[in-house]
This record gives C-alpha cells, sequence and structure tokens, in this order.
C-alpha cells in the first residue's frame, strides 16, 4: 500500500504523536509498505528518509519545538498529487490534518483519522472570557474531522467514550500506541547523574512532557515539596519544553527543594529512550491525556509510575500491580512516591512487571491491527 501521514507534530520534537506516527512509519515500511509523512518544516533538523515531505513553517517564539504549517501550495501540493495514494491518515484537526482530510475528499481515498488529543480538555487554560468560544470550535471541529473520515481510531477504551459523546458517528476502532521494548537500552545511573549533575545518593524521579498548564506541572512541584519534606535525597528531572517553563522555573527557584529540581530541556528521541531506564520513579499528574504514550515507554524501560486516575492512566496502569493510580491529591499523590521510594524491593518487583506487560503494547500488535484496518477500509470503499 501506498499510506501518506499528514501531522502537524512531528520529529524532532517526541510529543505523544509525533512518536506514533515515526513508529508507524518505520514499522510499515519495514513491512514493504510505502509510507510518506506530510509535517511541518522543523528549522535546522535532517530527516532520516526521503518519503519525509516537510511543509514551510513559522516557529513562534513562545513554541519554538512545534512549528506552525503555512497553507500547502506551489511544491508540495504537486509533490503530494504524484505519490498516487491508497490511504489517507490524519493525526490533528489544525493545518496540515485538514489538508490531509480534503485532499482525501477530492481525490475519493480513504481518509482515517487518528484523534489521541482530546481537544476539549484544552479549553481549561484558556482565559474565562475565550472558554466558551474555543470549547465551540474543539469540539465543532474535531467532531467535523472524525465525521467526514472514513473511520476514527483511538487510543484506549476512555477515549473512545470520551469520542462517542462528541458526537462522533463514523467507526471508532481502538489502536493502542504502540512501543518497541527493545528500544528502551538504559543509559547508566551513574552517566545519567554526571550529565545532568545529580548528587550521588538522590532518587531520581521523572517527568516527560510539555512543560505547559495541561501537563498539570504545579500540582507536581506541589507535590514533590511533600516528597522532598519527608526525604532530601531525592531529585525531580524533568525533560520536555513549554510555554509555562520559565514561570516554572521561577516557581522552583523560590522553593526551599530547588536544588533538588532540574529542567533538562528538549531531548532527542533516541537519548530520551536511554533516560528512563536510569532513574527510580515516573510521574505522571496530566488529567487529560487519551494516549500517554510516555507510561508506555516508561514501563518498557522497566519503571513504575504514579499517576492520576483519569483516563489513559486508568487503561494503561494496573494498580498495586506495576505502578500506583491516585485521585487528583497532592497528599495521595506524594504518599504514593514515597512508598515506592521506601521499599525499594516493591519498586523494583512493579519496574519488572511493568516492563513485562508493556509488551502487550508492543508495536508490532498496534502496526497489525492498523493494517487489517486499511485493509478492510479499502476492501469497503472497493
Amino acid at each position: 500500500m501506498r499510506i501518506a501521514f499528514f501531522t502537524d507534530t512531528y520529529l524532532p520534537t517526541p510529543t505523544g504523536t509525533a512518536v506514533v506516527v515515526e513508529t508507524y512509519r518505520r514499522h510499515l515500511a519495514k513491512l514493504g509498505h510505502d509510507v510518506f509523512v506530510i509535517a511541518p518544516q522543523f528549522a535546522k533538523y535532517k530527516d532520516s528518509s526521503k518519503n519525509i515531505i516537510r511543509v514551510p513553517s513559522v516557529q513562534l517564539p513562545n513554541r519554538p519545538e512545534t512549528p506552525l504549517a503555512r497553507p500547502i501550495t506551489g511544491r508540495v501540493l504537486r509533490t503530494i498529487k504524484k505519490l498516487d495514494l491508497d490511504i489517507i491518515h490524519t493525526f490533528s484537526i489544525y493545518s496540515v490534518g485538514n489538508f490531509g482530510l480534503e485532499f482525501a475528499k477530492k481525490t475519493r481515498r480513504p481518509a482515517i483519522f487518528t484523534m489521541d488529543a482530546l481537544y476539549t480538555e484544552h479549553i481549561k487554560y484558556y482565559r474565562d472570557i475565550f472558554k466558551p468560544f474555543a470549547r465551540s470550535w474543539y469540539i465543532r471541529q474535531s467532531r467535523r474531522h472524525a465525521n467526514q473520515s472514513t473511520c476514527v481510531l483511538v487510543p484506549t477504551p476512555s477515549a473512545r467514550r470520551l469520542v462517542t459523546k462528541l458526537g462522533v458517528v463514523s467507526p471508532v476502532h481502538i489502536v493502542p500506541a504502540g512501543v518497541d521494548v527493545s528500544d528502551f537500552s538504559s543509559t547508566t545511573p551513574q552517566a545519567l547523574r554526571d550529565h545532568f549533575n545529580i548528587p550521588a545518593g538522590q532518587k531520581i524521579l521523572l517527568f516527560v512532557g510539555r512543560l505547559d498548564e495541561q501537563s498539570n506541572i504545579r500540582f507536581l512541584l506541589r507535590t514533590f515539596r511533600e516528597v522532598w519534606y519527608k526525604d532530601e535525597h531525592v531529585h525531580l528531572l524533568l525533560i520536555g519544553r513549554g510555554p509555562q517553563e520559565d514561570i516554572f522555573q521561577k516557581i522552583v527557584e523560590r522553593e526551599p527543594f530547588g536544588d533538588n529540581v532540574t529542567f533538562g530541556g528538549f531531548m532527542p528521541k533516541g537519548e530520551l529512550n536511554k533516560v528512563y531506564g536510569a532513574c527510580d520513579l515516573f510521574l505522571f499528574p496530566c488529567t487529560n491525556a487519551t494516549q500517554a504514550i510516555v507510561i508506555l515507554e516508561a514501563m518498557a524501560s522497566g519503571l513504575p509510575t504514579v499517576a492520576i486516575n483519569r483516563l489513559a492512566p486508568s487503561d494503561i496502569i494496573h494498580d498495586n500491580e506495576d505502578g500506583f493510580l491516585t485521585p487528583l491529591n497532592e497528599n495521595a499523590f506524594s504518599d504514593r512516591i514515597i512508598y515506592l521510594l521506601r521499599n525499594s524491593k516493591i519498586r523494583l518487583h512493579f519496574g519488572r512487571v511493568a516492563r513485562a506487560r508493556a509488551k502487550a503494547f508492543s508495536t508490532q500488535n498496534s502496526v497489525l491491527r492498523l493494517l487489517n484496518i486499511y485493509q478492510k477500509t479499502l476492501k469497503h470503499n472497493g
């Protein structure tokens, strides 16, 4: 098959969507399919494949890690028209994703839509005056995109329930975000400490994600304060960037635990994969994630997770077996962290169970599900 992924987020920024797109691309190509990725251009980044087509974009000062694609015209449009595609697969409701949907309709090709972001949850971070308009726009656009697509893919059962509530009537299929356990060979803990200048003897708590309000970083920092009060031999490592990064850094500078927090910044995917296994515990405070691929990556690295018991984490983590699920409560969250820090045997056992269960979310299984959907869709559409 000749397949094109239309996405507004892609490498080198390792967002959940970008990781899924790249994972599917590599594994479908290994199976002999021609896979193309249409994504915004990223300054000074060289792609590894000639099948990645970059759209001219603008890098916003407050979001340099997620460039904004310009309308697709000219050379890029001519290139896409020559691809002779069988399947068009979109991953967003924005510029590139919308172009993919319209292109599918014009060329009468099946349009598959992966809906891995809970757009309606984003509005809580808008100013009150804009919330009604933002909510209306997100619901209208995501529902329109989904219902104009041949079918919709979601990563978890909780995501399917939410999509149905939005009024999506197109067929909805669950295709978990896959991870390759073999991709997560760990660096040594000492090498990680040396790289980030983390003192010996401090347990490392890891967060990976976008540094903004959606990731619930303020909650994470308040929780870490409670952990630090009870055990000063602990260190919080935050990997990622975001529009509120400077704000969070200033908050940390005012705290007595400031020396025990490191903002690691952006890391390429290959380097990031080696970080998980060198840490002691993974933290996921986000409450609106429908995918949470970073939890799967932590599990594949043998790292137990403490997460809020909402949406994707509740579909992935087995509470008190490979990690802990807690309510949105700082005391409950910090208590579970401290429990695992003080009980190394249980923490290591959770990690072994997590690594074994990550295999159920293998890329191979996900890609086989995806191919089955592609084939049925092509057969149904003639």
